[in-house]
């Protein structure tokens, strides 16, 4: 049986598919984006490529009947993050609700028994420290985080009413190959954009920021091994490391591996509110998950990336 994966040129998406792809698993990747990330090269023999938008339910619909039977789950990553949803906010509110409703409405009329959602620490909202899964209710305090709390407590009463899993992998500022700091957030743009070479990387506030900085592959990896778990005792899952860095830190790590010699300007004090980490002892004791990659760990392997492709690009 497949996995079906949204959004599966993605970011987590196509890390998510590779390691799932990578143990066997048959995988459908579902995108708009027709650019294949290089990393699915080693397990393509194990994916199906589809190129569709979660909003056309036509096309869904088509998508599943074509391959009725052969579907056993479905991981649904697709979404715009933090403030770019404020640049369309009815398109890109639309896209992040409408696409989870639609997949819901999918799994409801197809009988697939799972799926697994990416979320975000995001939903927790305005809290400090570090924040277990069932320590407080989601309260986010922007858009993004209320269409991820909209999107979950929806994928919820589905599975309440219709009798599939909805599983919840909550990550957490996820960072690493495939994401470009300069096509990306504000605070991931000062944080990483050292990597890249860009200019005018200062700010009067965010150095003292501390955030749960998850390398790519860890949060990739526990989200497949939440979609692949059984007789879970639980329906969400913190995936990250379970440990706050600065950003200030983060932006001197990137200075140190960069081949740029760029000047990071941040001043002191946060540039958002969110919780400082996300507390992972239910996914380590039920899943067996442990992040592989310290920060300084993943930045190096982020750096290396970075170098092969800006030069690949040159020859």
């Amino acid at each position: 049986m497949a996995v079906f994966i949204t959004g599966g040129h993605g970011h987590i998406g196509s890390w998510a598919a590779y390691f799932l792809a990578k143990e066997g698993e048959q995988v459908i990747l579902y995108d708009t984006n027709p650019m294949v990330p290089d990393h699915l090269d080693e397990v393509a023999r194990n994916i199906t490529f589809i190129k569709g938008d979660v909003l056309d339910f036509p096309r869904l619909t088509g998508v599943f009947n074509k391959h009725k039977g052969d579907i056993g789950g479905i991981l649904h990553t697709v979404g715009v993050m933090g403030e770019l949803v404020l640049e369309n906010p009815y398109g890109n509110v639309g896209l992040n609700i409408g696409g989870t409703h639609n997949m819901l409405e999918i799994a409801r009329q197809f009988e697939i028994p799972k799926v697994v959602y990416t979320s975000t620490g995001a939903v927790y909202g305005a809290v400090s420290g570090t924040v277990a899964e069932d320590q407080f209710p989601p309260n986010p305090c922007d858009l993004y985080g209320s269409t991820k709390a909209a999107s979950e407590f929806l994928g919820q009463q589905y599975a309440n009413s219709f009798g599939f899993e909805f599983r919840i992998s909550r990550v957490y500022f996820c960072y690493g190959q495939g994401k470009w700091p300069s096509r990306f957030i504000r605070l991931y743009r000062l944080a990483f954009g050292a990597l890249e070479g860009l200019e005018d990387l200062a700010t009067d506030k965010g150095a003292d920021q501390k955030l749960d900085f998850t390398y790519i592959e860890d949060a990739a990896r526990g989200t497949a091994m939440l979609y692949q778990a059984e007789a879970l005792k639980h329906n969400i899952y913190n995936i990250a490391t379970g440990l706050p860095t600065s950003v200030g830190k983060v932006a001197e790590l990137c200075r140190k591996y960069s081949s740029f010699a760029v000047q990071v300007d941040l001043g002191p004090g946060e540039l958002m509110q969110r919780c400082e980490a996300l507390d992972i002892s239910r996914a380590r004791e039920e899943l067996g998950f442990e992040p592989k990659y310290s920060v300084e760990e993943g930045i190096q392997r982020y750096a290396a990336w970075m170098q092969k492709v800006m030069k690949k690009g040159k020859d």
